[in-house]
C-alpha cells in the first residue's frame, strides 16, 4: 500500500481514514477537496489546468493516500493507485457525520455563507445515491469494480475500525473504536 485511493460519499469518513492511513504508512495524505478548490472556501473551482497539473505531479509521487468524492478525478489517479477502498457507507450515516463535524468552511468563510455551503453540501451528499455524475454511489461502484489492484470494501463504521486496527496489528484497538 503505497498509492492508496479512497473514494465514497460526503461524510462516509474518508478524511479520517486518510489521515490514520497516512500516519500509519508514513505517506503523504491529500484531500481532492484541495485540489478542486481555491483556498478560502468552496464556491470557486480551480481551472482545470490546474486541478490536472496537482492530478500530475500526485501521480508522479511514489508514495501518497488520496481521498476524495470526486470520481472523475479518482479516475485520473486509478492507473497508477495499487490500493482501492470504497467506502459504501448508508446515508443516514454520512448525514449524521456531517452533522456532527459541521461546516468546515466556516473556519474560512463568513457564518452566513458557510452555513449556505453546509446546507448544499447536505443536499448533494443525500443525493449520493441518485446521482449519475462521476461523484455519484454509481460511478464509485463502477471504478472499484475496474479497478485492477488491490480493491477493499467497507460498508460500516466497524468494518473500517477493524481495517485500521488490522494494519496496527494492536489488539486493544478494537476496545476502543476509533471513529
Amino acid at each position: 500500500m503505497k498509492r492508496v485511493l479512497i473514494i465514497g460519499n460526503s461524510g462516509s469518513g474518508k478524511s479520517w481514514l486518510s489521515s490514520r492511513l497516512s500516519s500509519l504508512l508514513q505517506v503523504k495524505e491529500v484531500n481532492l477537496d484541495s485540489v478542486v478548490w481555491e483556498p478560502g472556501g468552496y464556491n470557486q473551482k480551480r481551472s482545470q489546468e490546474s486541478i490536472d497539473l496537482e492530478l500530475d505531479k500526485i501521480s508522479a509521487q511514489s508514495s501518497w493516500v488520496v481521498e476524495g468524492v470526486f470520481g472523475a478525478l479518482a479516475e485520473q489517479l486509478a492507473p497508477v493507485a495499487d490500493t482501492l477502498i470504497f467506502l459504501d457507507i448508508d446515508w443516514p450515516v454520512c448525514e449524521q457525520s456531517l452533522l456532527l463535524r459541521g461546516s468546515e468552511s466556516s473556519k474560512q468563510l463568513d457564518s452566513e455563507l458557510a452555513e449556505k455551503n453546509f446546507q448544499e453540501l447536505l443536499k448533494w451528499a443525500s443525493e449520493y445515491g441518485s446521482r449519475t455524475s462521476k461523484s455519484s454511489h454509481q460511478y464509485h461502484r463502477h471504478l472499484y469494480a475496474g479497478f485492477k489492484g488491490n480493491k477493499i470494501y467497507l460498508s460500516t463504521r466497524d468494518e473500517v475500525n477493524v481495517f485500521v486496527c488490522s494494519l496496527k496489528k494492536n489488539v486493544e484497538c478494537l476496545e476502543k473504536p476509533l471513529c
